[in-house]
């Protein structure tokens, strides 16, 4: 079925055609065909190829970069500035505002981005609230912008990741490091780090579609687990910040896809750590070359003071009279 909606273009007045409005059992089948099964049980619990960069921005003073995948994520943090509003004074706590954008040719849905948009912000606000202390900055706000350039699946952990590096290069007092990383369970395969095509085959699923027959209309057919889990985590604490499902998911599945999360997030707390580091040692390596550069000026500076007061004002002027050789001939 097709449907036709306006496009809000003001140099093309004419019509969109949306050709996935409905999806069928055989759409589902088929995508399902093209991907790679990993198996219930996968050996290989490491994270997607990992890029990330603190600082990137020299405007903001805290900033981060990360690529997870083919998945980019720029996160910005702001200091904390006073609360507006008379009413949230009040509060014995700071407040975390986090404000998530998409690209504009982040991802091809633009229908759904203003929903995912708010969604993102409302489950990020969640995870990074008992990371940050807020008892330090009591009736302030501190506001947290997060750029999406691409989405390649696993958004909301690497955003928690990006944000959480540039917490640390804002200067914010956290109480520890948080990772976070995503697990999906689809017709007893377990993909762990998915794709944002097989994100979207879980959200097309249909109800009659998780069931285990080919005959959806039996009353005793079982329904097949389907679900993703975004674990977010401090691990020196070995506390969860945060931890969303989506779908059905018996006990024992869930723990194990917790479990799965868990070790992924210290595989991350590593690669943040170690780029941290290097970052630190960056910013002393700089502090000392400046102060170093600082020191050779002032040295020069009070030798002139000093040869000014042996030779007086006229004297000093004369011998930094250089002819120009020129005009000497």
């Amino acid at each position: 079925m097709l449907r036709v909606t306006q496009t809000k273009n003001t140099l093309l007045d004419g019509a969109t055609i949306a050709e996935d409005l409905y999806t069928t059992p055989k759409d589902c089948e088929e995508g399902f065909e093209s991907l790679e099964l990993p198996g219930k049980n996968p050996t290989k619990l490491i994270p997607r190829s990992t890029f990330v960069r603190a600082g990137v921005l020299t405007t903001v003073r805290g900033s981060a970069y990360m690529e997870y995948g083919n998945t980019k994520v720029l996160a910005i943090v702001a200091p904390p500035h006073e609360l507006m509003r008379a009413s949230a004074r009040r509060m014995n706590m700071g407040v975390i505002n986090c404000f998530v954008n998409f690209a504009a040719f982040a991802t091809g849905e633009l229908e759904s981005v203003p929903e995912r948009e708010k969604h993102l912000g409302s489950m990020l606000t969640k995870a990074l609230e008992p990371v940050v202390c807020r008892t330090e900055f009591l009736n302030f706000q501190l506001d947290i912008r997060v750029l999406i350039l691409d989405d390649d699946g696993c958004l909301l952990s690497t955003a928690i990741n990006c944000c959480g590096v540039a917490l640390v290069e804002c200067g914010i007092s956290t109480f520890d490091l948080i990772t976070a990383s995503t697990a999906c369970i689809y017709r007893d395969n377990v993909f762990l780090n998915p794709s944002a095509k097989e994100e979207e085959l879980l959200r097309k699923h249909r109800g009659g579609h998780a069931l285990a027959g080919s005959d959806c209309s039996s009353p005793t057919a079982a329904i097949q687990e389907h679900g993703l889990i975004t674990t977010a985590s401090m691990d020196t604490f070995e506390q969860v910040a945060q931890c969303q499902q989506g779908g059905y998911l018996s006990s024992g599945t869930y723990v194990k896809l917790l479990d799965y999360t868990l070790t992924i997030n210290k595989s991350l707390r590593q690669i943040i750590r170690r780029v941290l580091t290097t970052r630190v040692k960056e910013q002393h390596e700089l502090d000392v070359r400046e102060k170093a550069e600082s020191a050779l000026e002032d040295q020069r500076l009070a030798e002139i003071i000093e040869r000014l007061k042996q030779q007086g004002l006229d004297e000093f002027i004369q011998s930094n009279i250089k002819e120009d050789p020129f005009v000497k001939r």
